[in-house]
């Protein structure tokens, strides 16, 4: 090899290497600073720039959230309701829709699938003022089990895009051996393609419970106390006179700990799930 050549793999290393680090520090960034105020003062946060002497460190801030845990607690509860109905009827519905949209015979099965990705181009402003006024009509407003319905409509399409890359790529001759031994296309998706669809599945669930973990707008909206969820409960730190930064910053830095738990817990389901998603579709 020349040394022209191995210049130009070196420069070519190198800017990978730069641009993985850049992506690496403005992905951590957040989370770091997020961890850091959640421990200093309000005084040291409100500093410019910022106080980091060691000083300013201090527990207080999650006593404090400690001692109000209740309205913590209940939103977290509430939460993890809305994000478990939600990905479970995400799953049940998607993972059929899914493999019916990539296997079997259906007509215009590939625009069928750009349609219901279309439906996430939608803002949500666009329909909440219709669905705040349906769901109050029929007395649904501020239950989790709405909220779940609602989440589906965002949950729903992606789960079926996750899990119809990977169907597609699943080799024909698994379902032509079941069609021989007499199975139909239930039971071929029941009992030949679920058994081998766990790490999609898995991504998919966790891609959800995320999704609905995490929402804010519709929670906003559609809840008033009784079903409020944790992003609301950690908003209401933010007063009409003052903001206390680190007492929010420590409850979302335990509101954010069950879903990190998760992703570490199936982060091998979670890689190799959308690994075989792209690579199939």
């Amino acid at each position: 090899m020349s040394f022209a050549a191995r210049r130009t793999g070196l420069a070519t290393r190198l800017g990978v290497l730069l641009g993985l680090g850049v992506f690496l520090v403005w992905s951590l960034a957040p989370v770091v600073w997020l961890v850091l105020s959640s421990f200093l003062t309000q005084r040291a946060l409100i500093a410019q720039p910022p106080d980091l002497a060691p000083a300013s460190f201090t527990l207080q801030n999650f006593v404090a959230v400690m001692q109000s845990a209740a309205s913590l607690g209940h939103g977290m509860l509430n939460s993890f309701i809305v994000a478990s109905f939600s990905t479970a009827l995400a799953l049940a519905l998607g993972a059929p829709a899914a493999y019916a949209l990539a296997r079997l015979s259906l007509p215009r099965a590939n625009v069928i699938s750009f349609m219901i990705l279309a439906t996430q181009m939608l803002p949500g402003i666009a329909i909440a003022i219709p669905l705040f006024i349906v769901i109050t009509r029929l007395g649904l407003i501020d239950n989790v089990w709405t909220l779940g319905l609602v989440y589906l409509s965002f949950n729903l399409p992606i789960v079926i895009w996750i899990l119809r890359g990977f169907f597609l790529g699943i080799p024909q001759g698994l379902e032509r051996a079941a069609a021989v031994d007499g199975a139909g296309p239930v039971r071929t998706f029941r009992y030949i393609i679920l058994p081998i669809s766990i790490p999609p599945l898995a991504a998919a669930a966790v891609f959800a419970f995320i999704e609905a973990w995490n929402e804010f707008f519709f929670a906003l909206i559609l809840t008033r106390k009784s079903a409020e969820t944790v992003p609301l409960v950690v908003a209401q730190f933010a007063g009409q006179y003052q903001t206390v930064f680190g007492q929010m910053m420590a409850a979302a830095l335990i509101s954010v700990a069950p879903v990190i738990l998760l992703a570490i817990i199936f982060k091998d389901q979670i890689v190799r799930g959308f690994a075989d998603g792209m690579m199939k579709g």
